[in-house]
C-alpha cells in the first residue's frame, strides 16, 4: 500500500503545481479581505513557487487570468470605507492587458501595482474558497 507523504499525497497523487498551490492561497486569504497583488508575489516568494522574477510575473498572471477565467475572482481598485468591492469593468483581456503594464513592464515602479491591483472574490469564488478549507459555504 502506497504510504502519503507529509503533505498527504500518495505517490501515484503528484503534489499540486505551483498554479494549484497559488490559487488556493489567493482564494483563502481573499474569503478573509480583499488580496493586493503584492501579496500574489509575496506568496510566490514566501512559497518559493518560482526562482525569477519573469517566472514569478509569468506564474502570477497565469493564475489571475485562470482565477478570472474561471470567473472566481476579479480585479479592481480598493474601494472606499462602506463601499463594496466592484470589478473593473473590462474583458479578461483588457484587464489582464493593465496587469501585465503595471506589474511587468514597470515592475520597479512597485507603487503603481502593488497596493493599487486588488483580487476579490465572486459568490463563486467565494463557495471554492470554502470548500478548500473545508467549510460549508454559507
Amino acid at each position: 500500500m502506497t504510504q502519503p507523504d507529509q503533505d498527504g499525497h500518495t505517490e501515484s497523487q503528484p503534489a499540486s503545481t505551483a498554479q494549484d498551490r497559488l490559487r488556493a492561497e489567493l482564494l483563502t486569504s481573499a474569503l478573509y479581505d480583499l488580496v493586493p497583488l503584492t501579496e500574489v508575489e509575496s506568496v510566490i516568494i514566501h512559497d518559493n513557487l518560482a526562482a525569477t522574477l519573469s517566472a514569478r510575473q509569468e506564474l502570477a498572471l497565469r493564475t489571475i487570468r485562470s482565477l478570472l477565467e474561471g470567473e472566481l475572482m476579479q480585479l479592481g481598485d480598493l474601494p472606499y470605507p462602506g463601499e463594496k468591492f466592484t470589478g473593473w469593468d473590462l474583458s479578461i483581456d483588457a484587464t489582464m492587458d493593465r496587469v501585465y503594464d503595471l506589474f511587468v513592464r514597470h515592475y520597479d515602479e512597485r507603487a503603481l501595482w502593488d497596493l493599487t491591483i486588488w483580487l476579490g472574490l465572486t459568490p463563486a469564488g467565494e463557495r471554492q474558497a470554502h470548500r478548500l478549507r473545508g467549510e460549508a459555504a454559507d
